[in-house]
């Protein structure tokens, strides 16, 4: 019987054989991990295969499978052919059929974090091509109660996504999902989330938790950049997770690999935890954050102004000059132009887009819009969206460089999509957006996109539509390497349609993404404080829209709401308004005295009380420390109007608030009424 059992951290990992119940003297190997002081009996980890993997014509090993997951068809019976580990935090397992199918299991583990990062490479050493339909980039099996060696009372936490509602956190027992085991141990229970296309944040984030009665945490995330899957797979006692790239049942990809050719998929994270679905999310966020090489502009996360929701599309030069006597008075040290700058006078933003010609007659010389931006001692931003083509433009008619689906160009309303994969199409982005950014010296980038292609596409070498997506999008990720290349030092924005493209592979290429578009509603610090579990605060940018005649309640509540990440300035700032130019200023003065906290610390709590974010009734606490000190983001809603918070062992250092608040005996008094909000640094006691 094959069975290891290597330490890492506190965190204990077991490969083992592990029967294939009803296939007689068959076996496969199993992947497992515990908190290293769980004593774990070899005879009970049940399992099933570490690489999750199917062929076209495999069989199904399990009964009531078909049409309900891709798991466990014949390919998944392997052998360990060798094993290697390098400095004792890398670990390689060499996987065979016997058929000439190899696989190379590569487990690597950050010591910092205690998260671990898998992926698989599949080797075709046959003498024949093999067509892939599904290849997973982590499985971790034989997940149960170590008390009870069953699932009972386990509980399933992921995060829903839509449009200006990213990464909600949802939390369901197995009882709720079916995922309890029949009284005859048969039949198959998955729950599979993900989402189809090239807006990975839609629907759901990519992410995972286990959770048993006793409070262990297995945590997942996997890179997901196109079409991914998740898929929670319960049979026996245990149960296992995986998730990867969406198979052919759910994303329509299949990959031809010749003989002597391989494949190798995206990373995956997971990490095993005690102390609450935080700690796993912090871990996730620091194992992130660890791995970012930003520009040197970014290390200190300065304050950024965005004119999108002063012109809402409109942008000129005129305008812009008038902006910047104000912003400039603010310490702001980026200034981004966003949509319109492309646009016919007689056209919206929206469908102008494609063909990225400055239109002279609102910009006439963009080369001096940027010398005065720079002037006041900021780096000049600009919009793209360089990715698709809009109706009003003569891109969008060239048939012949969009994607197509069945012999039909791909049009989302109208929105077509570039094949990123044609040289043309690459020479023309290098023309007019790379070139473009040179020419003007513009030093940031906020690439937008703001539809999905679906599914899939063509290819002209009649891969699958899942596979033609799948290029599309590493074309994709490419342009970013390139850009960087080429621009040494850009800043660049992740922004599509908010935060729909918000996943880990992406986020690692960029310097900052958009949160949302929430841009000045009620509910932005409830968005804002979800997608701060998931990626790391310096990268999350914040809209903080300023409304002329606007109450300083709801400056404060606006800005209060953007701590928790990048502050993005936006609206209507004049120096005209000194008080109101005042209160902005003592909000980012604020803001400075605690940055470490936002950048380095950790989430503490969540406690949010609202249920329907259209119509937000409650309140929401948010705390993060970091060291002696701990920052609390409050925002009351429709109904709050007293709180009292226990800060025993702390002393209140500073606030920017205008809630009614007092400090006494370890406890902190606020009283308000709705939409009234603070932000409070507090220090521990010696």
């Amino acid at each position: 019987m094959f069975f290891k059992k290597f330490l890492f951290g506190d965190t204990a990992v077991y490969y083992f054989d592990t029967p294939v119940e009803g296939h007689e003297k068959t076996t496969t190997v199993g992947f497992a991990a515990y908190p290293s002081d769980v004593e774990v009996d070899p005879k009970k980890l049940h399992g099933d295969s570490i690489v999750q993997v199917a062929f076209t014509g495999d069989d199904a090993l399990v009964d009531y499978t078909n049409g309900v997951t891709m798991r466990n068809r014949t390919s998944t019976v392997l052998k360990v052919d060798r094993q290697t580990q390098f400095m004792g935090g890398n670990l390689n397992t060499y996987l065979v059929d016997g058929n000439g199918n190899e696989y190379v299991h590569r487990l690597f583990y950050d010591k910092r974090t205690g998260v671990f990062t898998v992926n698989v490479r599949y080797n075709n050493r046959s003498k024949e091509a093999r067509t892939l339909e599904m290849l997973q980039s982590l499985s971790l099996s034989g997940i149960l109660s170590p008390a009870s060696y069953d699932t009972v009372g386990f509980t399933l936490h992921r995060m829903t996504s839509a449009w200006s509602r990213e990464c909600r956190m949802k939390s369901e027992p197995f009882s709720s999902i079916g995922q309890d085991m029949s009284w005859a141990r048969y039949g198959v229970k998955v729950e599979k989330w993900g989402q189809n296309g090239s807006m990975p944040n839609r629907g759901y984030f990519p992410f995972g938790a286990l959770e048993s009665p006793e409070g262990l945490f297995w945590g997942f995330m996997p890179e997901a950049p196109f079409s991914w899957q998740m898929e929670l797979y319960k049979e026996k006692e245990s149960c296992a997770l995986s998730c990867g790239l969406a198979d052919f049942e759910t994303g329509h990809w299949r990959k031809r690999v010749p003989a002597g050719g391989s494949f190798t998929t995206d990373c995956a994270r997971f990490t095993v935890k005690r102390g609450g679905l935080e700690k796993v999310c912090a871990a996730f966020v620091r194992e992130q954050d660890s791995r970012l090489i930003v520009p040197e502009s970014e290390e200190d996360m300065p304050v950024l102004y965005n004119e999108y929701c002063a012109t809402w599309g409109n942008p000129s030069e005129k305008k812009i000059e008038r902006q910047l006597a104000a912003v400039s008075q603010l310490g702001v040290k980026y200034f981004v132009i966003d949509s319109g700058w492309y646009k016919p006078l007689d056209k919206g933003w929206c469908n102008a887009i494609g063909d990225w010609n400055i239109n002279p007659e609102i910009f006439p010389d963009m080369k001096r819009v940027t010398s005065m931006i720079k002037a006041k001692g900021m780096k000049a931003g600009i919009w793209f969206e360089h990715e698709i083509t809009g109706r009003d433009s003569e891109a969008f008619y060239f048939e012949g460089v969009h994607l197509h689906r069945d012999g039909k160009v791909i049009t989302s309303k109208n929105r077509r999509f570039l094949d990123l994969r044609q040289k043309d199409v690459q020479d023309f982005l290098e023309a007019k957006v790379v070139r473009m950014l040179k020419e003007n010296g513009f030093e940031y980038i906020k690439i937008d996109y703001n539809d999905t292609f679906g599914v899939g596409c063509d290819s002209a070498d009649g891969s699958s539509l899942g596979e033609g997506g799948r290029q599309v999008t590493e074309e994709s990720l490419k342009f970013l390497d390139r850009l960087k290349e080429a621009i040494p030092g850009i800043v660049i924005e992740n922004c599509s349609s908010g935060g729909s493209r918000i996943e880990p592979l992406r986020m690692s290429k960029v310097s900052m993404c958009s949160f949302s578009d929430a841009h000045e509603c009620n509910e932005i610090p409830l968005v804002a404080a979800n997608v701060s579990r998931v990626i790391p605060a310096r990268q999350s940018q914040i809209w903080a829209v300023i409304r002329k005649g606007e109450s300083d309640t709801r400056t404060i509540y606006s800005l209060c709401a953007a701590m928790m990440g990048r502050i993005c300035l936006s609206g209507d700032i004049s120096a005209r308004q000194k008080e109101k130019m005042a209160l902005i200023q003592a909000g980012l003065d604020f803001y400075e005295s605690v940055k470490e906290i936002v950048r380095r610390g950790e989430i503490v709590s969540i406690d949010n009380t609202v249920e329907y974010y259209r119509s937000p009734k409650g309140r929401q606490i948010y705390t993060k420390e970091y060291g002696k000190q701990r920052l609390v983001i409050v925002h009351f809603l429709e109904g709050a109007q007293r709180e009292v918070l226990d800060m025993q062992g702390f002393a209140l250092k500073d606030a920017y608030t205008d809630l009614s608040h007092s400090f006494s005996e370890g406890k902190l008094t606020l009283e308000g009424e709705d939409l009234h909000a603070g932000a409070f640094l507090f220090e521990r006691e010696a």
